[in-house]
């Protein structure tokens, strides 16, 4: 039995950062008018030009960072807790923008 458990234990702790999600945060050029903004299928916290959220991706992209304009506009940061988009992936990305 405690076999069992320090085997289920183990592969908890060695799972868990694979589900784990990261935090995200995108700038935005303009500031955003509501509190909170639903784009990649999440829900994002926002407060002036910054918004914040979880999500189940290991790094930005450009294709996370064109559903993101589309729904608020250009874009200045894209990035996580250990990556960000370049200044050209942010044009490549700004050219999805809403106007």
């Amino acid at each position: 039995m405690l076999r069992s458990t320090l085997t289920a234990a183990a592969f908890v702790a060695i799972a868990a950062p694979a589900f784990a999600s990261n935090s995200y945060t995108f700038e935005t050029v303009n500031p955003v008018s509501e509190k909170r903004v639903v784009a990649e299928s999440v829900v994002w916290s926002c407060e002036g030009t910054t918004c914040t959220a979880e999500l189940d991706r290991k790094a930005p992209t450009v294709r996370i960072c064109k559903k993101i304009a589309k729904e608020v506009g250009e874009l200045t940061a894209l990035r996580n807790t250990k990556s960000e988009l370049t200044a050209e992936q942010l044009a490549e990305c700004n050219a999805a923008a809403k106007k």
